[in-house]
């Protein structure tokens, strides 16, 4: 289960979901139930997808509005919006329904944001086992970015949100899946789940043909990703508007609330480059330009897919010293790290690199080296391991 599955998607968990699906419905019998926004052909009613082995329940959980279009809404309406989502008994019967019909061996339960936490009564009711990979902060923060409107990190919760936490600790799981020790530990450190198996296992991608280097003279800093304030942006383009470097270049891709913010703040610089979403061909261009890629992420992130995949087309990553980010840049083997924020950190290792080929050569050779960690059949054996381990339990 995933709140969203292609092609609606917010992040790369979405993506990453998609991929082993696809992976797993060569050997398994794959069932995925998702959301469909309202206005779609599939909003109010099931809509069934056969691909392949693959089967795609889409329907649009009553609510007011779908979780895909959440950053686009005025602040006054979330809580309502919140306060459905907690146990939605729309999404309850539709999801007992499908279970009853698939009966699964296992339920993996991916993002559920938009669905609620009834996904997981419903999968209890039944007595199927039930695995939760966490991509963010949902069990524990609403927001799930764990941040204040001031986008500080949130040490004083709001009394509902403390609710809200008292909620979650009371979902039932057979196993939940983290990508990264930092997740570990922070799960543990809100108390959730004391008495449930935890699993790190970092998550997959799949390997990418070298991109054939482009010979220029621009020096090329790439950002993909979700444009929220949460995610840095600000700092990246402040950095680069500080660069007295006429080659460089900035291209930044993604959607999100921010966009429109961030392209304000970026107008008076010819430099920086928005293009929102991109199709695969076009994003891959632009992979062959990159000299290095940047996730300066200013919340914790729990993982941060994109990194793997800037490795596996040989590109060093400048990342903020944040949550997971550690654990996947080795800080001057494939990339560098800075402290999230630092605008005047970040424009300095931009211009080291920017005139040290040589260097940006052989971090380059280290990223490729990298990317080996988070193979995809690595990464799906130990998942079907886990599977056949809950499924007898």
């Amino acid at each position: 289960m995933s709140n969203l599955y292609p092609p609606y998607v917010l992040g790369g968990a979405e993506l990453y979901v998609q991929q082993i699906a696809k992976k797993l419905s060569a050997k398994h019998d794959i069932s995925i139930i998702t959301t469909a926004p309202f206005g779609t052909d599939n909003a109010s009613v099931s809509n069934l997808e056969v691909k392949g082995k693959e089967t795609i329940y889409r329907f649009y959980p009553l609510n007011l509005y779908s979780a895909y279009n959440y950053a686009l809404k005025p602040t006054f309406i979330k809580p309502i919006w919140h306060l459905f989502d907690v146990w939605n008994p729309h999404v309850y019967i539709f999801v007992k329904e499908v279970l009853k019909r698939e009966m699964p061996e296992v339920v993996h339960v991916h993002n559920f944001k938009g669905m609620s936490a009834s996904v997981f009564s419903a999968a209890n009711d039944l007595g199927i086992p039930i695995i939760h990979t966490v991509h963010d902060y949902d069990l524990i923060c609403p927001k799930t970015t764990m941040l204040t409107r001031t986008n500080a990190s949130c040490v004083t919760p709001h009394s509902l949100c403390r609710i809200y936490r008292w909620l979650s600790k009371r979902i039932a799981l057979t196993a939940v899946i983290a990508p990264s020790d930092f997740m570990l530990k922070t799960l543990s450190s809100y108390g959730m789940f004391p008495d449930v198996p935890k699993i790190m296992l970092p998550l997959g991608i799949e390997e990418c043909e070298p991109v054939a280097r482009v010979g220029k003279g621009t020096f090329d800093i790439l950002y993909v990703g979700r444009l929220g304030k949460h995610k840095g942006v600000d700092t990246l383009i402040e950095a680069v508007k500080g660069l007295d470097l006429r080659n460089a270049r900035l291209h930044i891709v993604g959607q999100g609330s921010d966009r429109k913010r961030l392209e304000r703040v970026a107008h008076d610089d010819s430099r920086i480059i928005i293009y929102g979403f991109l199709a695969p061909d076009k994003l891959r261009k632009l992979y062959s330009i990159a000299d290095v890629a940047v996730v300066p992420s200013i919340y914790n992130e729990p993982f941060g897919l994109v990194i793997p995949e800037y490795f596996w087309h040989g590109i060093p990553v400048l990342g903020s010293r944040a949550g997971a980010i550690p654990e996947l840049i080795n800080d001057g083997f494939n990339g560098f790290l800075f402290p999230p924020g630092d605008v005047e950190a970040l424009k300095v290792l931009l211009e080291t690199l920017s005139s040290d080929s040589k260097l940006l050569g052989e971090l380059n050779e280290n990223a490729r080296r990298s990317a080996a960690a988070f193979d995809m059949s690595v990464h799906l054996r130990k998942l079907e391991e886990i599977y056949e381990r809950v499924a007898l339990r």
